[in-house]
Formats: C-alpha cells, structure tokens, sequence
C-alpha cells in the first residue's frame, strides 16, 4: 500500500484520497504495474476481510446473474418467435443477429505463412482470487 501511496504521491495525486474503485484507479493501476514479476508477496492479514466480503461479492452477483437468466428465459418464453413485445410501457426485444467472424483455427491450418503477418499480440495482466 505504502508503494501504491507513493506513485501516486509523485503522480501529485493525494494518498489520502487513493481513487480505489474508479476506472482512473484501475486504468493507472493497470499501467504502473503492467509487466510482472514471477515471485510471491505475502500479504498484510489486514486486507482478509476484504478477501472475505470479496468472496460474499462474488457469491451475490453469481446468485443475481441466475436471477436474471432466469427473468431472461421467462421473457423469452413468454415472447416466442416475435421480436418485440410490449408489457405496460416496457418494451423488450429479442431479434435475430448475424455476425461473421474469420475460422482462425482452419486459417491457420490452410495458410500458415500468411496468418503470422496478421496475428496481432497482446499483453495484460489476469486478475484472480482463490
């Protein structure tokens, strides 16, 4: 934390006022600490409660995410194959979409030697807690 406070002490932003759950936070978090290191910290046992309302958190949109495919599928059922449906002054639709997307995997197959002139890399950091 002391590092965090002073990166963003030189960056003339208030330690105090640490912006922590805003884009601007994530997106300079995400820029300062872009490459990494293959080695362990250990953490402060301050922040296990936070590891633990983190897991409630995640436990409560999983349970909210099945609450709204679940309304989803009513919808749906309810809608049939029409596109638009009115109930009250609220409308939902539910229409068909084409979308063309590039066999990368037979591309790769059939033409070796022209996917790798066009085969673009890109390097981030995956976040997760067990």
């Amino acid at each position: 934390m002391k590092r965090i406070s002073s990166i963003f002490k030189a960056k003339g932003i208030n330690e105090n006022t640490l912006p922590f759950g805003s884009d601007e936070c994530g997106k300079f978090l995400r820029d300062t600490y872009k490459d990494s290191v293959d080695e362990v910290t250990i953490m402060n046992d301050d922040i296990y409660k936070n590891l633990t309302e983190y897991d409630e958190i995640i436990s409560d949109i999983s349970k909210l995410e099945t609450r709204k495919k679940y309304i989803e599928h009513l919808l749906q059922s309810e809608m049939k194959e029409y596109e638009t449906g009115f109930c009250r002054e609220r409308k939902i639709t539910w229409k068909s979409v084409s979308k063309s997307s590039v066999d990368t995997k037979s591309l790769k197959k059939d033409y070796p030697d022209i996917i790798k002139d066009y085969v673009k890399t890109s390097k981030s950091r995956v976040f997760k807690v067990k």
